[in-house]
């Protein structure tokens, strides 16, 4: 209760002696709260909890940021402002900040604020973001964020893992972005940048060192539990996860990356900022002068691996496998992998190159690779074919110089011999290899050769025989009955039949 309200109701019981109901209609209050102020003689009366508060535009919107807070607690007021002016919110920001504190106190710890000279320092670090669906497959997904101390100018790129190649990867598109080289570089102990800590003895990864000493960066780290000390970066990530991924929507891989970019564009690095108040693009063009120029031979930040082919022709890499050569199958060849394309290397020769996947389980394939495998491949079957037909002699002189003989004519007869062959060979699977043989000998002494040919000369001998037509008995459901049981036959019988001819119509 207001003090002017209480005074108000005390004169107008004391001195104007008039009753509670009349009190309660002058003052336009409940006569409980009339008296409420009576029996307090000293002060206004407490407010009791539950009472009337004063409305606010954004009243209707709260149970909408309390969802939002529940999905994502670490969502800036300046997103909330823009989701709910989409909805007809018609206030500021000011009231949305005041709620946000009311819902989610912070503790603050105090720390000694460090600054750096122009070009002398940048700050990096990861975020870790979850994972993202890619195709059928998902993959950890991680925020790459380098901060220049002194203009706070951003950059952040995605990346689908922590590997050592893609952490020097991104910090040369990081300079690259910048158009010049920080003095020194300040990290937490990643595992990318140290091997191991010993109190003041630190071993660096050499290959890492490699890349600083190309680019003349000095790496620099913090203490341990000391993260505060890169507090730059550990902001701008958390002005990241604020302002561009909670909230935001499932998006697809190439388009996230765009997104951040054109994010980092018109928003990250354009905001007026809380420490300097300054807009960074702005600070920055101030602080590139003393940056160091690139160097002159970009360093080298492909990932390399030694792999090894399989007897298929693929060697396997980040969950997919790529084709290689037929000629290479089993050798130990050497893969390059830049962030599009995978390149595969006989010593220096280069193999082949392929679009890079970030799915997982794929097969790429070049199908030249295998255009040796296959001609190989057909030679062997055609061979195998020779000697299955062949084969129908075996145990018999006669029929098998008959094979040999009517293999010959076949040959001369420029038709497609493999072909017929398999004809001719499924024939003796079906109607057994005597009758087979039966039909060559009348094949030779027309000499017709080729599969109808033959297939004409078994339904005649069999008609000729009184033995009923012969039909493939096809059953879907075993399909392995179907599997025609040759048995062996007494091939004497093709000697006797070449004994009984007369010199001249005998086979050579």
């Amino acid at each position: 209760m207001q003090a002017d309200m209480w005074a108000e109701i005390r004169r107008l019981f004391k001195i104007e002696t008039l009753s509670v109901s009349e009190i309660a209609r002058r003052v336009r209050v409940d006569r409980k709260t009339v008296r409420a102020a009576l029996q307090c003689d000293v002060a206004p009366p407490p407010p009791r909890r539950g009472g009337v508060l004063r409305s606010s535009h954004l009243d209707p919107y709260k149970p909408f940021i309390v969802q939002r807070l529940a999905e994502f607690s670490r969502i800036s007021g300046v997103r909330l402002l823009k989701e709910l002016k989409e909805q007809g919110y018609p206030g500021g920001l000011t009231v949305i900040k005041d709620y946000l504190a009311t819902r989610r106190p912070r503790r603050s710890e105090a720390f000694l604020r460090i600054e750096t000279q122009p070009g002398e320092q940048a700050q990096v670090d990861w975020a870790h973001c979850g994972a993202i669906q890619i195709g059928g497959a998902w993959r950890k997904l991680s925020l790459f964020v380098m901060v220049l101390s002194w203009s706070r100018l951003m950059y952040a790129e995605f990346c689908l893992s922590q590997c050592l190649e893609d952490f020097i990867g991104a910090h040369w598109r990081a300079f690259q972005f910048f158009g010049g080289l920080p003095k020194k570089c300040l990290y937490d102990n990643l595992k990318s940048v140290v091997l191991s800590r010993f109190g003041s003895e630190i071993r660096f990864n050499p290959r890492f060192m490699e890349f600083a000493g190309a680019c003349l960066v000095e790496p620099r780290l913090c203490r341990p539990a000391h993260g505060n000390e890169k507090g730059k970066v550990e902001s701008g990530i958390k002005y990241a996860r604020g302002s561009f991924l909670d909230g935001r929507a499932p998006t697809a891989w190439p388009q996230l990356q765009m997104d951040l970019s054109d994010w980092l564009k018109n928003t990250a690095n354009v905001r007026l900022h809380a420490t300097t108040r300054v807009r960074p693009v702005d600070r920055f063009e101030l602080e590139k002068p003393f940056l160091q120029p690139l160097p002159v031979h970009p360093p080298d930040t492909d990932i390399l691996r030694a792999v090894k082919a399989t007897s298929q022709g693929l060697i396997k890499f980040d969950g997919n496998q790529y084709s290689v050569p037929s000629a290479y199958v089993g050798q130990i060849l050497t893969l390059r992998a830049e962030r599009t394309e995978v390149r595969l290397f006989s010593g220096r020769q280069r193999l082949t190159v392929h679009t890079r996947s970030y799915e997982r389980g794929l097969v790429i394939e070049n199908p030249a690779h295998y255009a040796g495998l296959l001609a190989a491949k057909k030679a062997a079957h055609h061979a195998k074919s020779y000697d299955q037909f062949l084969a129908l002699g075996r145990g018999s002189p006669a029929a098998q110089a008959l094979v040999e003989t009517y293999l010959e004519g076949l040959v001369r007869s420029e038709l497609n011999v493999f072909h017929h062959l398999r004809q001719i060979l499924a024939m003796a699977e079906f109607f057994g290899r005597t009758e087979i043989l039966q039909a060559l000998t009348q094949a030779l002494q027309f000499k017709a050769f080729g599969a109808p040919s033959l297939q004409n000369i078994v339904t005649q001998q069999r008609a000729a025989r009184g033995l009923p037509e012969k039909t493939p008995i096809v059953i879907p459901a075993r399909p392995e009955w179907t599997q025609a049981v040759i048995e062996e036959q007494n091939l004497q019988i093709y000697d006797d039949l070449f004994e009984d001819l007369p010199p001249e119509r005998k086979t050579p």
